[in-house]
């Protein structure tokens, strides 16, 4: 007998999350083995769990969906990760392909529907919705929407972490406090971020950081 499918479900709305693993637990074969709050919090807890699949939203505060597979897929490459969102912009996509995302799933799937790309992509086939396709395929006829997303800077779980935080405001005691590390290396690791971002100082680090989608304001 094949073990269960595990899945890990990550959105921001407490509702939206019940919901999913409802849903997929009708599913004799399929268990949600924890549901994260945050990006954040789901790469904390990937090796504890050990999911074939995380179902994670695109937009949340903080870290977003995009930033996050970057890192699953850097640490995690033979873990599935399927974006759920209600962002039909081409650019996103795009950027969630390029990170190495799996499927690209709009929130007004239908319930069958989704069980069954659930099941493609654990058999290491890819997925975009449908009602996107088009848009990506005429998109990428651009050769700016290369240059953009393979020009990305690449940012550690940690300077991910640290980034966060310093959008929310706090001071570099603050964050050294919040992440359990020394002042010295909170000083070490924003010179790196400053450095990748191609800024020279915190204000233009915040920024830099909600423009180009590292960091998510509150909705």
């Amino acid at each position: 007998m094949a073990p269960n499918i595990r899945v890990l479900v990550v959105d921001d709305h407490v509702i939206v999350r019940e919901g999913l693993k409802a849903l997929l637990e009708l599913e004799n074969d399929i268990d949600v083995v924890y549901e994260a709050a945050s990006t954040m919090e789901c790469l904390e807890v990937l090796d504890k769990h050990c999911p074939d699949i995380v179902l994670m939203d695109l937009k949340m505060p903080g870290v977003g969906g995009i930033e996050a597979v970057r890192l699953i897929k850097q640490n995690h490459p033979q873990m599935k990760v399927v974006l759920l969102t209600n962002y039909d912009d081409e650019e996103y996509v795009v950027e969630a392909i390029e990170a190495g995302a799996d499927g690209y799933v709009l929130k007004d799937v239908k319930k069958g529907d989704l069980i069954r790309i659930i099941r493609l992509v654990l058999e290491g086939h890819a997925f975009i919705d449908p009602s996107v396709t088009n848009k990506v395929f005429r998109h990428l006829k651009n050769l700016g929407v290369y240059e953009k997303t393979f020009s990305r800077p690449m940012l550690t779980h940690r300077e991910l972490q640290i980034l966060e935080c310093v959008v929310d405001g706090k001071s570099n005691k603050q964050i050294a406090e919040a992440v359990c590390l020394s002042l010295d290396t909170i000083k070490s690791h924003l010179k790196n971020i400053y450095q990748k971002l191609g800024v020279s100082k915190r204000s233009q680090a915040v920024k830099t950081a909600i423009k180009e989608g590292f960091i998510h304001l509150s909705r």
